[in-house]
């Protein structure tokens, strides 16, 4: 008797939206300052994003149908909306990346939304990530975070302690010190690691 091969539980799916070609270029820009491969930012601006309760504010007035966000919240969809389609007024590049299954059928969940593919959604997804940036900061901040050496990290957390104590008001996490750095990182286009030096002073 033949066995079926079971399949990966850890398979990835590959996945290759297009998207502008300013948009490449800055993620081209964000991989030399952050020392990633593009289809490494790509994916943790699809991951990150999506889990962004703000993109996900901004993107679902296009909704055909409904999506489920988590277990507390849905987000309506008008039947009225068209298919949902990106226009791109310029070149537009593919950007190939892969995801984890469990994470492909979110985008999947996502598309089904807006009605279109599985790709277009990805696309859309990182697309609004890059125009928002509080959210491009952000997600990008907690995915260098899980990059670095466990030394470096709580180095970054007593520079959060710091600010803490001169801003009560204010409550400084560790995302939030990332994003100004990658911001500084970014503006300078200056590797990020030689940014946190400065910051640590080491």
């Amino acid at each position: 008797m033949i066995r079926e091969r079971q399949e990966r539980s850890d398979k990835k799916c590959p996945a290759a939206p297009y998207i502008s070609d300013s948009s490449y270029e800055q993620i081209a820009r964000i991989g030399y300052v952050c020392d990633l491969p593009l289809k490494a930012v790509g994916e943790l601006l699809a991951r990150e994003g999506l889990k962004s309760k703000d993109l996900i504010d901004v993107i679902k007035l296009n909704f055909r149908r409904d999506f489920i966000v988590d277990d507390y919240q849905i987000c309506i969809g008008h039947q009225e909306n068209r298919p949902f389609r990106m226009n791109f007024t310029g070149d537009k590049k593919r950007l190939a990346m892969r995801f984890y299954k469990f994470e492909h059928e979110r985008f999947a969940a996502l598309a089904y939304a807006l009605d279109c593919s599985v790709q277009m959604a990805i696309g859309y997804v990182i697309e609004t990530s890059l125009t928002r940036k509080n959210i491009l900061l952000t997600v990008l901040g907690k995915g260098i975070i899980r990059e670095l050496n466990q030394s470096r990290i709580e180095q970054l957390r007593e520079i959060c302690r710091f600010l803490d104590q001169r801003s009560p008001d204010v409550y400084i996490t560790l995302p939030v010190v990332m994003a100004h750095i990658l911001n500084s990182s970014l503006i300078d286009q200056k590797k990020i690691t030689k940014t946190i030096a400065e910051w640590t002073h080491t």
